[in-house]
């Protein structure tokens, strides 16, 4: 498991309004994304699809994504190399300050070894966090 923790300039409202956000409109947040495809929308959960093209080429991603407050679960349905999930948790720390920790489960489908990619959380932490707190 890889984690990063920050402490974001925002209440926890509106820390918490964006991270819903970003589920319908992840394009700021995760570099690469050409298309996002909502196919199911719930008050418990939504189906989203995403097409992604890095250097090594274009993946198109299923996820389920659950949410309650407050709590954002990505969780990988159909990805070319990796299965798990993501945890996106914020915490209120004052009126103006929240604590917000991204917890990333990924696995090797093919090694089934834990993916321990700290640089990649590490930078959706702080994208997210700029993006937050330049709104």
């Amino acid at each position: 498991m890889a984690e990063f923790t920050t402490i974001v300039q925002a209440s926890l409202e509106r820390v918490w309004e964006q991270l819903l956000y970003k589920i319908e409109q992840p394009q700021p947040f995760v570099p690469g994304i050409t298309e996002v495809l909502i196919h199911e929308k719930t008050s418990a959960f939504v189906l989203r699809e995403m097409t992604i093209v890095t250097p090594e080429g274009t993946n198109v991603i299923k996820e389920k994504i659950t949410f309650a407050p407050y709590t954002v679960r990505f969780t990988l349905l159909d990805h070319p190399k990796l299965e798990g999930y993501v945890d996106n948790i914020i915490e209120m720390i004052g009126p103006q300050e929240t604590k917000m920790t991204f917890r990333m489960h990924w696995v090797d489908r093919a090694t089934q070894q834990e993916l321990h990619n700290q640089e990649l959380i590490t930078n959706a932490v702080l994208k997210t966090k700029v993006f937050i707190e330049g709104v």
